[in-house]
């Protein structure tokens, strides 16, 4: 996952954005109208263009996206989040431009715009791979035979829970087809470097650097204090089975990157593994993770 230089520039792009109602029609034409100007061929994606009533702009189809140089993202973390699930396997690089809240995959602030697409286009930027989750659900019959409940990709975490609040289930947790432990608790987050600095955080996980080859495994409200978050070989197969103290199974929520919940129950089997394809994030030059930190997180600062 190692973050490198690169000098080509760039010579198309694809404009995309989760369409809710944030005003981000007028940023979308600013950016296109910036890159045609910088001479770059300008296109947004099909549900772009129908969501925020974009006819003017040239439309491109998700299957004729791949060989293009870039996709922007505008939005917040979430819309990166989601492009990322989607977008991936195209193999293009994904630079995100806030429009959101905290902005710690939207490096690209509103104000910085025009300077940092100009640096982008002429090649001053670094480009830097981040993985994803392949999470999967199956349940077995009592054949043997193995069938697929659902399935997502995850940027940030995958979070097993029971949905209710305040509900404990015990969680069997293998790596490798090894037994690490049985939690008793109210969930079990799996989460990436990426994620590290998102939901796992508020559960006491800890901050881990984008590039590294790790997973990160942190309980939620274990009634153990005995389970510590653990951190694993980022190609380790984590397999989740559910301990149920009677015949009747309980419903089981996994939710990925808080935006997917595959809805399941104690008898099925959650799988969750490195996806085979890492998202390249495209950052202009001078990016900083520490100083990003620093400024989204108030890392560092003092109390008083």
């Amino acid at each position: 996952m190692a973050e490198q230089e690169s000098a080509a520039p760039i010579r198309s792009a694809v404009i995309v954005s989760k369409v809710y109602q944030r005003p981000v029609a007028g940023a979308i034409r600013d950016i296109a109208g910036l890159l045609s100007k910088l001479g770059v061929e300008v296109y947004v994606d099909q549900n772009t263009q129908v969501g925020f009533n974009l006819s003017d702009l040239p439309c491109i189809s998700r299957s004729k996206m791949r060989g293009k140089d870039l996709i922007i993202v505008v939005g917040g973390d979430g819309s990166v989040l989601g492009a990322a699930r989607t977008l991936v396997d195209l193999e293009v690089p994904m630079l995100g431009v806030n429009r959101g809240h905290l902005g710690l995959l939207t490096d690209v602030s509103p104000s910085g715009l025009t300077e940092a697409l100009t640096q982008v286009v002429n090649g001053r930027y670094t480009k830097e791979e981040r993985m994803l989750l392949d999470v999967r659900v199956f349940r077995t019959d009592e054949d043997g035979a193995g069938e697929l409940v659902g399935s997502s990709l995850a940027m940030n975490e995958t979070v097993i829970h029971s949905g209710m609040m305040a509900h404990m289930m015990t969680f069997k947790v293998s790596i490798n087809d090894k037994v690490m432990y049985s939690l008793r608790g109210d969930g079990i987050i799996v989460n990436t470097p990426t994620g590290s600095t998102a939901y796992s955080l508020s559960a006491g996980g800890p901050i881990i650097e984008p590039h590294l080859d790790v997973l990160a495994l942190v309980p939620m409200f274990p009634q153990s204090l005995n389970c510590s978050p653990i951190i694993i070989p980022g190609k380790s197969r984590v397999q989740i089975d559910f301990v149920c103290q009677s015949d009747c199974s309980e419903w089981v929520n996994i939710n990925c990157d808080g935006q997917v919940t595959v809805r399941a129950d104690t008898r099925c089997q959650v799988s969750i593994r490195q996806h085979r394809t890492p998202l390249t994030l495209i950052h202009p030059e001078g990016y900083d993770y520490y100083s990003l930190l620093r400024q989204k997180l108030g890392w560092g600062r003092s109390l008083v």
